[in-house]
């Protein structure tokens, strides 16, 4: 044989049935085919969980529902086994933002109950309607003009009502506001505005009369808040980050309060999803029936309930505390999926 041919020979590759394979063809790819294997192995066990996920939803939605139909039988016998609730007769009750909406609302309410009123509000002509309001119908209530996000005003007109009333047994932190819009659209004296009014005067109004209630160690601080601040939703960005903010601070100040053994002084986080008076924000809801879009009136009512049963986490509607706790379990991705579903 010559060296000719045996090199020529040589260009040809052996296969593994004895031929030869032509100069070109590819040689089976190993680690390919593993990795597609691999691959294939994923995807089946992601598709069992996920399967596992849609499970779970699906056995919490139904518990959610045999919930909501013994809650309405418990309602229906509730003459016959009502849950404790304090009295709020005589109490002296501040309420920010107490001239319209809500704040308008827990105001007449509490009056009815018997406590006398302490009205806060930006707008002095809202807040003198609500009181009048409230005199009207036999109640007491003093009406007070105030800029809680200004510290220096809180203070000022804190000292008034100590002087005037006395100190207040009872806050309802209920003054907020926000913006309805994508981010980048916030201008930053909006930002530091919804700053200001929803976190800082919570803070501001709290320190001015929490000294009273520690010291005789009796009082509720109640702080309403948002649902947001356990979850975040588009064009309102401003607004879940000061509520998240307020829940941190009825959280860190009820274990202050505890550590200081007052245990007579109680502080509730209120979490509404949606009132009514909202009317910028219209949420396509595959079940209205969970997320419930309260009036006013049918929200304070209750709030107050909660608060006289001294109840520390109130979420508007009721039903709402398992699904946001659940929701924190998930993987963000899998949260994403089930918001898209519930709302679309």
């Amino acid at each position: 044989m010559s060296a000719v041919e045996d090199l020529s020979r040589g260009k040809g590759q052996s296969g593994e049935d004895g031929g030869t394979r032509k100069k070109g063809d590819k040689l089976p790819n190993d680690k390919e085919s593993l990795r597609k294997k691999k691959y294939e192995e994923y995807l089946q066990e992601v598709k069992m969980v996920a399967w596992e996920v849609v499970g779970v939803i699906a056995g919490f939605i139904v518990l959610n529902v045999k919930a909501h139909r013994h809650s309405n039988s418990l309602t229906s016998s509730a003459s016959s086994y009502p849950l404790k609730q304090k009295s709020l007769a005589g109490k002296l009750i501040l309420v920010t933002g107490a001239g319209q909406n809500l704040g308008r609302e827990l105001s007449l309410q509490l009056s009815n109950l018997g406590a006398i009123l302490v009205l806060w509000d930006i707008s002095e002509k809202q807040n003198e309607q609500t009181a009048e309001m409230i005199r009207a119908s036999g109640g007491e209530a003093y009406p007070y003009t105030c800029d809680i996000s200004n510290q220096e005003e809180v203070a000022k007109t804190a000292s008034k009502v100590r002087r005037d009333v006395g100190n207040p047994e009872y806050l309802f932190n209920n003054a907020g506001t926000y913006e309805h819009k994508p981010f980048l659209s916030h201008t930053p004296g909006e930002i530091r505005r919804l700053v200001n009014v929803n976190l800082l005067g919570n803070l501001w109004v709290t320190s001015e009369f929490l000294g009273y209630m520690t010291k005789n160690n009796k009082g509720h601080i109640v702080c309403i808040s948002s649902v947001l601040g356990y979850i975040g939703r588009n064009n309102v960005v401003p607004l879940p980050t000061a509520a998240a903010q307020v829940w941190g601070m009825t959280e860190a100040l009820a274990e202050e309060l505890r550590a200081e053994r007052r245990s007579q002084v109680t502080v509730t986080a209120v979490h509404p999803f949606l009132i009514s008076n909202v009317d910028d924000v219209k949420p396509n809801l595959k079940f209205p029936w969970l997320f419930e879009i309260l009036e006013p009136a049918d929200a304070a009512k209750r709030i107050i309930t909660g608060v006289r049963r001294n109840q520390e986490e109130i979420f508007l509607p009721e039903k709402l505390k398992p699904i946001m706790i659940f929701s924190k379990v998930l993987p963000r991705k899998l949260r994403r999926l089930f918001a898209d579903y519930m709302e679309s």
